[in-house]
């Protein structure tokens, strides 16, 4: 078996066919080998076991201390540096280099704490620079404002020259975003290179949770290599502790060789017996040793592993807006939400009144939508078409709908017609970014027919959201189209920051300039 040979497919016959080098077979007649016993049989060249040997996998937590040193160092390094700069550059004056430096190590004690308790020095959110940057600046903010209250609480801030603050504030966002970049594009080649943050598994188990973690390494287990598979299928129901000898004497010398890292148990109807004996082979091995869990869980990528009481639990669904992102999500609301508010009042007037001068019936439509945990709510749009549906049959509007009026139309056309769901979000009813909400009619309908569609009410429904900037907006009559749309809705809940809702605002203005499917 070579370093990086993968598994390809699973066998009718219930085995992986991974290693067709490997001969595996069932042995009921067979106990556990011995890891001394596996090493006796069917000795490798010694040329082969060196080179393997020789190349163990860096643990991963490693990386990310090397980041968050050099994090550390280079915001400490900058205070001072632009602070020498400015002074002896161009102000030619003397200064103080101490209190620019502890500015710079508190600066850095901050952003690097915070980095650190969200996770952004885990391999995985190394491995993206597009996910890095923006956890940089919404922390830097952060850190930024709370420097500049210390500051002033202190009566200190005049000792600091507010231009070095916003050179030093901007200069080391381009420094760590580089950073970011350089990490994330070197760590990518070398685990895709098989290099040292590579990691090579060898997995036993039954044969569909052997497919589904190979199916997830192809989608995103950049730096995995599954080196070796052995599946037990059905069959091992019926052979008590009688045990698959071959698979597991692989493994262990597999792991002697230094072929593998870590060693991935997926057990399916094996009893506690069988499963304690199974561990205790391999718990003498040089490797990891760890447990997948069913195949349902797997299929679920956003899940994790936590720990309530102490004990270990799979968690599959995180609460929304955790910790401080309720707050600061209402915050947004709010201050942004009254701000764009009165920015938008001369349009509300003029909508209003180019209504009122068409007449025909009044000038907001008013409907009622669900919200947050399935709250009903009464949802605020500028009247656009004849009727004002709300029942138990609600027909949505099509392209060239006879039903929109002239008005409605120009309207629709430009979304401004959404603008008095203002006064919803104000009111606390709706977020400015979030799923958008739909008919009552329309909402029983898709909950029946569409995966997930409730777990869009875990947060409050949205004027936009990521599903519409990503041109799902407008009719649903097909399931297929309603489907991407919770798809993209529940990836806004579970990576919600407030960088991805300015970042969403800042799309919908462009789809609002540009429209598509807008009637």
């Amino acid at each position: 078996m070579k370093e990086g040979d993968a598994i390809a497919s699973v066998g009718g016959d219930g085995r992986c066919a991974a290693a067709p080098n490997v001969d595996v077979r069932f042995m009921p007649d067979q106990d556990f080998p011995s890891a001394a016993k596996a090493m006796a049989t069917g000795p490798s060249s010694s040329g082969a076991a060196s080179e393997r040997r020789g190349r163990s996998a860096l643990p991963h937590f490693i990386y990310g201390d090397i980041i968050q040193f050099v994090d550390f160092v280079t915001i400490s390094l900058n205070a001072v540096l632009v602070s020498y700069i400015y002074h002896i550059e161009v102000l030619i004056a003397d200064f103080d280099y101490q209190l620019y430096a502890s500015a710079g190590i508190i600066g850095a004690t901050g952003l690097t704490a915070l980095l650190r308790r969200d996770g952004c020095y885990d391999f995985e959110r190394l491995l993206s620079s597009s996910r890095g940057i923006p956890a940089i600046l919404t922390r830097w903010a952060m850190v930024l404002l709370g420097l500049i209250a210390f500051a002033f609480t202190l009566k200190i801030s005049g000792v600091y020259s507010r231009i070095w603050l916003f050179t030093w504030a901007a200069s080391t966002i381009v420094i760590l975003a580089g950073v970011r970049v350089a990490a994330s594009a070197y760590l990518r080649r070398e685990a895709k290179a098989g290099g040292v943050f590579g990691r090579r598994v060898a997995l036993i188990g039954a044969k569909d949770t052997c497919e589904a973690f190979q199916s997830q390494l192809n989608d995103g287990g950049l730096g995995v290599t599954v080196v070796d598979a052995f599946s037990i299928d059905d069959a091992g129901e019926s052979c008590g502790h009688n045990l698959f000898a071959d698979e597991v004497r692989s493994i262990v010398k597999l792991a002697r060789d230094g072929a593998v890292d870590d060693v991935l148990i997926a057990p399916r109807n094996m009893d506690r017996e069988t499963m304690r004996r199974l561990i205790n082979q391999l718990s003498d091995l040089p490797v990891s040793v760890a447990v997948l869990s069913s195949v349902h869980w797997l299929d679920h990528r956003g899940g994790e592993v936590i720990r309530i009481g102490g004990a270990p639990a799979l968690r599959l669904y995180r609460r929304p807006l955790e910790g401080w992102g309720s707050f600061v999500k209402t915050l947004e609301d709010r201050i942004l939400g009254t701000l764009i508010f009165i920015a938008a009042s001369p349009i509300l007037v003029a909508c209003a009144i180019a209504l009122m001068i068409q007449g025909g019936g009044p000038i907001l439509f008013v409907q009622q939508r669900h919200g947050f945990n399935h709250e009903v709510f009464r949802i605020y749009k500028f009247r656009t078409m004849t009727v004002a549906e709300d029942g138990d049959s609600v027909t949505q509007a099509t392209r060239n709908d006879a039903r929109v009026t002239k008005v409605g139309a120009f309207l629709r056309k430009w979304s401004l017609d959404e603008l008095p769901q203002l006064i919803n979000v104000l009111k606390g009813e709706m977020s400015l970014v979030g799923p958008r909400p739909h008919a009552l009619a329309h909402n029983d309908a898709y909950a029946r027919t569409v995966v997930n569609y409730s777990g869009r009410h875990k947060v409050k429904p949205g004027i936009t959201g990521w599903a519409q900037v990503n041109g799902y907006r407008g009719e649903t009559s097909e399931n297929e189209h309603m489907a991407m749309r919770v798809k993209y809705d529940l990836e806004y809940i579970d990576n919600w920051s407030l960088w991805f809702d300015f970042k969403i605002i800042a799309l919908t203005v462009s789809a609002v300039l540009f429209p598509r499917n807008a009637y």
